[in-house]
């Protein structure tokens, strides 16, 4: 009897658990999606008794009159001329990889309006959630009051700049990214389901965040509804700086990226870095794992992506802005005057400044007829061998690069879609399952034994 009554008090406990994280998980999803409707203007029950002052009022009739304003000149454009021009991107239910974009998820949104999952990075910080009803009214004043500051210059341009945000991230409770990412989405009609503060692992997993500093790339995630949609969308956005340095010795963001199978890439207002010499690492993952790439003359190189991509031009260029004109780019205006190209029905980033604006489509195509195909760098062998297959990537990895965590000499073979890159070299089954433990202890959970006979894979 006594036995009994311990296991139903265990039971009850395990089920109050239960209870109680459910209860946090939705006092979360409560509180990031109260906020966000907030933030944008919106009636909402929790924050009814201070949405009735008359800073808040005005505050709601701006903001409505800003997104009215912003949709007609820049979004729905966008929309339209995409869904006719760019349906790759525009049609995409994959990934959205918006590199360099900091809290600009409106145009990612945008452009990509297919998307299951968004995922930026920038410099700025994630911030944290804010309780208004906790504030005093003054500083409720100053909270939205630098929410419309911070977005004055992607209301003007269509885009961010990151100094500035720096700055303007000072302020308490406007404290990162994540207040302008619930204001997008409620301005948009969307329904946050939850929210947490997140970092990933040096096997290149998410995982939450328990503190709120982490040596690895940390940050926040959302998911949301949109309107008469019945499927859950994610957005994570990561503090990341991107350069060569922070790699080193790092495997983390690499091994994320190469996690998500299919992505496409966008690239808008990027201050040329994937033209800088100091992220050529970022440049590879990139080039390596996006066969896909929507950008402006802010990406890549335009002569590098003609020689490695298929491209096709719309808009107009003549020449950089003035903080970049170190990178002119004539064969990209020559080109474009030569398709006597048109002006795009919209203007975003840096070339609005001078009523100028230029998209890159740029798409690689690696497939071929065989069903596998031995990459040069991997030679036949005669006889039976058997190698561990470590990594699926859409694109061809450089010996280099990261994702493959120093593993690979260039041996892979490619199934007419994908490059599979595999290592070592054994005689016996049991010797390769020896090393195979070794690969997945270095980061490759999905890592499996392949099997070649006289230079072919045996099925």
């Amino acid at each position: 009897m006594k036995i009994k009554s311990i296991l139903c008090a265990l039971m009850l406990s395990v089920m109050a658990l239960g209870t109680n994280a459910q209860e946090a998980d939705t006092a979360a999803t409560c509180e990031a999606n109260d906020l966000a409707q907030y933030l944008a203007g919106k009636d909402n029950a929790k924050y009814a008794s201070i949405q009735t002052s008359d800073h808040y009022k005005k505050y709601s009739k701006e903001t409505d009159e800003t997104w009215k304003e912003l949709n007609q000149r820049l979004l729905t454009p966008i929309q339209n001329w995409s869904a006719d021009s760019i349906p790759e991107f525009y049609n995409d239910s994959t990934t959205c990889f918006y590199p360099f974009g900091g809290p600009d998820l409106i145009f990612a949104t945008t452009f990509f309006p297919g998307a299951k999952d968004y995922i930026m990075f920038g410099l700025e910080k994630p911030g944290e959630l804010c309780d208004p009803l906790k504030l005093t009214e003054l500083q409720r004043r100053q909270y939205l009051d630098s929410l419309q500051f911070t977005y004055r210059y992607l209301n003007k341009f269509g885009f961010f700049v990151a100094r500035q945000m720096l700055f303007d991230f000072q302020n308490k409770n406007m404290n990162g990214t994540i207040h302008l990412a619930l204001y997008t989405l409620a301005i948009e009609g969307c329904t946050v389901t939850n929210y947490r503060t997140i970092y990933i692992d040096v096997n290149g997993k998410i995982q939450d965040l328990a503190t709120k500093t982490s040596t690895h790339p940390y940050g926040w995630e959302l998911t949301f509804l949109k309107p008469g949609d019945s499927r859950v969308r994610t957005v994570r956005y990561f503090k990341f700086g991107a350069e060569d340095a922070s790699f080193k010795g790092k495997t983390n963001f690499p091994l994320f990226l190469n996690s998500i199978p299919e992505k496409s890439c966008y690239l808008k207002s990027a201050s040329y870095l994937m033209q800088n010499g100091e992220f050529t690492t970022m440049q590879n993952l990139i080039m390596s794992q996006c066969p896909r790439i929507l950008m402006d003359e802010s990406g890549f190189a335009y002569g590098r992506m003609k020689k490695e991509y298929d491209v096709r031009l719309y808009g107009t260029y003549t020449y950089p802005v003035r903080d970049f004109k170190w990178v002119p780019q004539t064969d990209l205006k020559n080109d474009l005057l030569a398709m006597k190209s048109k002006e795009l029905p919209f203007k975003i980033g840096y070339a609005a400044q001078h009523n100028e604006g230029v998209l890159i489509v740029c798409t690689k195509n690696d497939k071929t007829d065989s069903k596998y195909t031995l990459i040069p760098e991997m030679k036949p062998t005669e006889g039976t061998i058997y190698k561990v297959e470590f990594l699926t990537s859409r694109c061809r990895l450089r010996t280099i690069s990261p994702e493959l965590n120093g593993l690979n000499t260039g041996e892979c073979y490619s199934d007419g879609t994908d490059y599979h890159y595999v290592t070592g070299t054994h005689k016996t089954e049991q010797s390769c399952q020896v090393y195979l433990n070794q690969v997945k202890a270095r980061g490759f959970a999905d890592a499996k034994i392949v099997k070649f006979v006289d230079g072919q894979i045996a099925e």
